[in-house]
């Protein structure tokens, strides 16, 4: 007689399989597009060299492509997912605001930026492995750090920029923004590892701070304070077994600190607390000049930092307030800010060289997407960030993905003070972010994750 006895369904995959579903299918090419993808967060940081990135970005989309007849299956988790759909509307809006964009030829230059959102999809892959990419990343960002100490000594010819800082060979507030992303991974690690580990985190840390210090950016400054302190606020309430380790780190760094401070200005004439405290005391008086009569020049005093800001931000709110469900579209806040005089730098009037319309904007990427995309823009910009921390934050089990929470925080308090969607590393900061909630899905009560 013929056996019929019928054969067992085969089982669901896990959360675990699914995510890990590429190296299933394709081992070898799993390997490879592991590479790039590291290579890819190892230069993400390195502003010095733009280009780098995007080769990279391009090699990584073009792997992808060809694997996709092996893998696509393991695309299924990251499609099905309605947060990635909701992280696509923002794009998707500016995109669609050139509808009514009065300077449609600027707007393109800042939609260039959507390029970005194509790390979800090329790094998903192998998003299993999220933690070597972050690695990969904050080592990214110690190579910084080195060509600050660089600059500092001279060495190979390296040399601070004009107001004595270390940027790296980039935007001192673009280096200050990344190196505090490395920071929450960093201060987690630290904060919820044990071991061999949370010493390695708890050094990298140290260098990290090195390195935030020396760009003088006191914007990053600001909310490496805030998320920072929300980090460990969280850890200490979140993570019962990491309190006396928290705690423990905090007296060891206060005492660290204050013999560091002490060795500066005692043996080396404060050739690292001087430039902090400089810019400190330069953002206060900045500030008062700024506020005291906004009629008069004031010596140039709309040319600093903090007067440049404040003078861009009523221009931007006026915009809004003209335009304010739907904005003036991508790329119409540069044509409506020209009018103004003291959007004009210093040094281009003196050489008398036209400002590119591209820096004109009101260095906050909140008051950016209110003016240009209106109340719905910034709607779909913010929620996506508010679901993220949802998802993040829980995962206090893993320093990586609750740091990425944090320095999301961090993204979103810096973004308040420059315009992070004309910065490709740091959209490609908050693409990493994003990939890593994905991968840890809707489902707090799911199993971990590598």
């Amino acid at each position: 007689m013929q056996d019929t006895a019928v054969q067992p369904a085969s089982l669901p995959l896990t959360r675990e399989e699914r995510l890990n579903l590429g190296r299933s299918l394709d081992p070898r090419g799993h390997h490879i597009h592991l590479a790039l993808a590291a290579a890819f967060a190892f230069v993400l940081p390195l502003g010095m060299v733009p280009v780098a990135k995007d080769i990279l970005l391009a090699g990584l989309v073009f792997f992808s492509l060809l694997r996709l007849p092996k893998i696509y299956r393991c695309y299924a988790t990251l499609f099905l997912d309605p947060l990635l759909w909701l992280m696509l509307a923002w794009p998707a809006w500016l995109t669609l605001s050139f509808l009514w964009s009065p300077a449609p030829d600027q707007g393109f230059e800042e939609i260039r930026m959507i390029r970005t959102y194509l790390i979800l999809s090329a790094l998903w892959p192998v998003a299993y492995h999220f933690r070597i990419i972050a690695m990969a990343f904050i080592i990214g960002c110690a190579t910084i750090v080195l060509i600050q100490i660089g600059q500092m000594i001279g060495l190979a010819g390296l040399e601070l920029d004009l107001r004595g800082r270390a940027d790296a060979a980039m935007q001192p507030i673009l280096a200050a923004a990344l190196l505090v992303t490395a920071a929450m991974w960093l201060l987690s690690g630290a904060c919820l590892w044990k071991g061999r580990r949370a010493i390695l985190m708890a050094i990298g840390l140290v260098i990290i701070m090195v390195g935030l210090a020396l760009t003088g950016s006191r914007g990053p400054w600001l909310s490496f304070v805030m998320a920072s302190g929300l980090l460990i606020l969280s850890a200490f309430t979140l993570a019962p077994w990491s309190r006396s380790r928290i705690m423990t780190l905090g007296a060891i760094g206060i005492i660290a600190g204050a013999g560091f401070v002490t060795l500066d200005i005692t043996a080396l004439d404060g050739k690292f607390t001087t430039p902090v405290q400089n810019r400190v005391t330069e953002a206060f008086q900045e500030r008062t000049a700024s506020l005291a009569d906004r009629e008069t020049p004031l010596g140039g005093w709309q040319h600093t930092p903090i007067g440049f800001r404040l003078l861009a931000w009523d221009a931007s709110r006026d915009v809004f307030l003209e335009h304010p469900l739907l904005g003036i579209g991508a790329g119409g806040l540069s044509s409506e800010l020209r009018q103004y005089w003291w959007l004009t730098p210093v040094d281009a009037e003196a050489e008398n060289v036209p400002v590119s319309e591209r820096h004109l904007n009101p260095h906050s990427m909140y008051l950016q997407t209110l003016s240009q995309t209106g109340i719905i823009g910034l709607i779909l910009l913010v929620l996506p960030m508010i679901l993220v921390l949802c998802r993040l934050v829980p995962r206090f089990h893993d320093p990586i993905y609750f740091g990425a929470a944090f320095a999301l925080i961090a993204w979103a308090a810096g973004a308040t003070f420059d315009g992070y969607q004309m910065m490709t590393s740091m959209m490609g900061v908050l693409m990493l972010i994003y990939l890593a909630s994905i991968v840890t899905g809707s489902n707090k009560l799911e199993e971990r994750t590598t």
